[in-house]
């Protein structure tokens, strides 16, 4: 009886082993079943998304590449894509990573009308995929966004071309090209460029073009110049001024023209040459450097996936001296016999802590370093409910 005894509690033994087993398997199924709903993959804290209209701009490149590496750097996986600047492409690639369960956030810039961007957005947000903005441009369900104050930028820039007029001209009309747009933050670039204009020159006619990217430009500014070839002063809202440098000397306008000027923000490779000589009609710019955007498209990534508070990054352009320009070159073939100073390689993501960004980088190893902290007299431009978490 006793070796019975003791059989049956082996037995027994064994079987709640195998129904363990079995209930470990069923268990493990049910989790490798789910899988593909979560991006998470081993040894990584999630999977983040760079979205871009395009990276041939080599602003935007760089910025991919710095904003990749502070990522990867943190534990996140990161991919991205080139949409040429077509907004049906951006648009189906957030589709596919939605429904796919690729990403569990898109970092993103778009330069068309916010509008058509609703319902993707809508379903980021049903699916649990986070966005955040590099900029402004706001979209329903954003965590966070990185805020530039779009219309002061326009503003001070008109500003330094009514001074600039006023130095040449002393106040005589002059026609003036501005570009502006659909989207919110070319168009309010544009309008303060405007407003500017209208109080400290007030004898400037204004000529709207539609900004887009360097051929749309090229062609816009061509056109304008057919038809009003004294109108030799152009602004221009982002990274395409070397497009209506190019169209303005096609045009027969001398490189160095005294009656001639672009004025543009955002500054990259095509123009550092021109725009570093003394007289080109390249007068203004100003720019964000690469590494600053990418610092503050990781850090509010970061922070949105750590549930960290909804906070803006302050980031803007800064005016860039002609004897600095070319700080501001990116990627490689840098010109021999030229000098800039290096981006520190080893620079890591801002973070909150008691309602604040802190920045763990030092302006000693970077001058263009600034506080992520949005200044208190530009609070009331915050939207809400952001405003409300500013300290």
């Amino acid at each position: 009886m006793r070796v019975t005894r003791n059989l049956g509690n082996g037995w027994s033994s064994v079987l709640t082993s195998l129904l363990f087993l079995i209930f470990f398997a069923a268990f493990a199924g049910l989790a490798a079943a789910s899988g593909p709903q979560d991006a998470k993959k081993p040894g990584s804290k999630g999977t983040i998304a760079l979205s871009f209209p395009g990276l041939d701009v080599p602003m935007i490149g760089e910025t991919f590449e710095v904003a990749k590496r502070l990522l990867n750097n943190a534990g996140y996986k990161v991919i991205g894509h080139d949409p040429r600047w077509d907004s049906n492409a951006q648009r189906k690639d957030w589709d596919t990573w939605i429904s796919a369960r690729e990403v569990d956030l898109i970092a993103y810039l778009i330069v068309t009308d916010p509008q058509q961007w609703q319902a993707i957005a809508k379903k980021a947000k049903a699916a649990g995929v986070k966005l955040v903005s590099t900029n402004t441009t706001i979209l329903p369900g954003v965590s966070n966004f990185m805020f530039e104050d779009d219309y002061t930028l326009g503003y001070d820039t008109g500003k330094a071309m009514a001074l600039w007029m006023q130095e040449r001209f002393n106040g005589a009309a002059r026609k003036v090209m501005v570009s502006t747009s659909e989207n919110p933050m070319i168009r309010k670039r544009g309008k303060g460029v405007i407003d500017a204009l209208a109080k400290h020159y007030p004898n400037a006619k204004i000529i709207e073009y539609t900004w887009g990217d360097h051929t749309v430009t090229y062609n816009k500014v061509s056109n304008i110049l057919t038809a009003n070839p004294d109108c030799k002063i152009v602004f221009n809202a982002s990274e395409v001024a070397f497009a209506a440098y190019s169209a303005m000397r096609d045009a027969g306008i001398d490189p160095k023209d005294p009656d001639a000027g672009i004025f543009n923000l955002n500054i990259d490779n095509s123009i550092i040459p021109l725009y570093s000589e003394p007289g080109s009609i390249l007068r203004y710019a100003s720019t964000l450097h690469a590494t600053d955007w990418a610092l503050a498209i990781a850090s509010l990534s970061i922070n949105a996936l750590e549930g960290g508070p909804a906070i803006p990054y302050y980031a803007t352009k800064l005016p860039v001296p002609r004897e600095g320009a070319y700080d501001q070159w990116l990627g490689g073939g840098f010109p021999a016999g030229k000098t800039r100073r290096t981006v520190p390689s080893d620079m890591k993501a801002a973070y909150v802590k008691d309602g604040k960004w802190v920045s763990p980088n030092s302006p000693k190893d970077w001058p263009y370093m600034q506080d992520p902290n949005i200044p208190k007299g530009l609070w009331d431009q915050v939207p809400q409910p952001w405003r409300a978490n500013l300290k």
